[in-house]
């Protein structure tokens, strides 16, 4: 009988066969929530620090610090999947960048312009905290459109978490010539690869802003379609649980610090053994994770018109009422982020059709 090794290196077309699937799912969704979550809390409640606490109060602002490590996680997975995806076309050699470039395209963009166009509203409408100069002008609004937050312009001011589209889409147009690059190793392909990592050095930050430091982790997510652990997700969960309690404790130097240690602790836990683990609330984790992309999109408008509404971190974690504010608000920013998805997420299959239809035509008509 051949011996298996505690670390197999080599592609893992089986990945996502098992329960590991059903569980990127919940971790979509979980993540979506935790942001949402925590950025309402931030919004709402006064700063830990301020307060003389009870034990109900630590734990609530225990669980609702989480938001930047949930983020960690969305690039990690964004590279599991997305990535994965170029690493089986390159492999089976049937990758199309076209199709690719359409199928990205139709994922942001039809949450985020509409997310941008509710934002404005929402400015004018019902106010924010953070939008203390007045609404956004159209320049702000067109390169929130257009992906260039963080590299020309900023994040709407009332939809803060806008900033992570623009590098989201930045891995999307990087990735194929990165890993075609490690894949044929042709002149070409390597000078192509290093021409997309300039933006990235350009507008380096050390922060979890930087487009350089989410490029990393989105790598980092290739890495379980390559590297098999034989070893227990119970046991490979661990260290990464234990890095989210040492980063509340402000162990870390630097944030930056923080979040490239939680990250390949995330995933040694998707390299691990899922085949014990029993895929649970399958159907709930797909409907939930179809919206999560939503809710991160449309949380903040909400969340900063509540805020402006009560005052900024205004409500005492002593009152009982506070957190029926808290919870009602929290329901709401679920169902418009559900009301987004039916409307806009879920119609993604059908911009990415209607791209490719409008293109077929076009081609026959070039061609003459």
């Amino acid at each position: 009988m051949a011996r298996r090794h505690r670390i197999e290196f080599g592609f893992r077309a089986d990945l996502l066969d098992g329960p590991l699937s059903v569980w990127l799912n919940h971790m979509r969704w979980i993540a979506a929530l935790v942001v949402a979550w925590s950025h309402l809390r931030t919004l709402l409640f006064p700063d830990a620090a301020e307060q003389v606490m009870g034990p109900f109060q630590k734990v609530f602002y225990f669980f609702t610090l989480f938001a930047d490590e949930a983020v960690v996680i969305f690039f990690v997975l964004s590279g599991l999947l997305v990535g994965g995806s170029i690493l089986r076309g390159a492999r089976l050699e049937n990758f199309s960048l076209e199709h690719y470039c359409i199928n990205r395209f139709s994922r942001l963009s039809i949450v985020l312009i509409p997310a941008v166009i509710i934002s404005v509203v929402f400015q004018y409408a019902f106010g924010a905290v953070a939008c203390a100069n007045g609404p956004d002008g159209w320049p702000t609004v067109v390169g929130n459109m257009l992906y260039l937050q963080n590299f020309s312009v900023r994040p709407l001011c009332n939809n803060h978490p806008l900033w992570s589209l623009s590098s989201e889409a930045y891995y999307y147009l990087v990735g194929p010539p990165l890993i075609f690059a490690v894949i044929r190793r042709s002149t070409r392909d390597i000078a192509l690869a290093v021409l997309a990592v300039v933006p990235a050095i350009i507008w380096l930050r050390y922060d979890y802003l930087t487009a350089l430091l989410g490029l990393i982790l989105w790598l980092m997510g290739l890495l379980p379609w390559l590297v098999r652990i034989r070893l227990s997700w119970q046991l490979a969960i661990v260290p990464f649980v234990g890095l989210l309690l040492l980063g509340r404790g402000h162990v870390f130097p630097h944030r930056f610090l923080e979040e490239l240690a939680l990250a390949p602790a995330f995933v040694l836990l998707l390299c691990s053994d899922f085949s014990d683990l029993r895929a649970r609330a399958e159907g709930m984790a797909r409907w939930l994770s179809d919206f999560s992309y939503s809710l991160y999109l449309t949380h903040m408008p909400l969340g900063q018109a509540v805020a402006y509404y009560y005052g900024e971190k205004a409500l005492s974690p002593s009152l009982s009422g506070s957190y029926a504010i808290f919870a009602a608000t929290l329901a709401a920013m679920i169902l418009v982020g559900w009301i987004f998805g039916a409307a806009f997420e879920s119609q993604t299959r059908w911009l990415r059709d209607h791209i490719i239809r409008l293109l077929a035509r076009r081609k026959p008509m070039e061609a003459r």
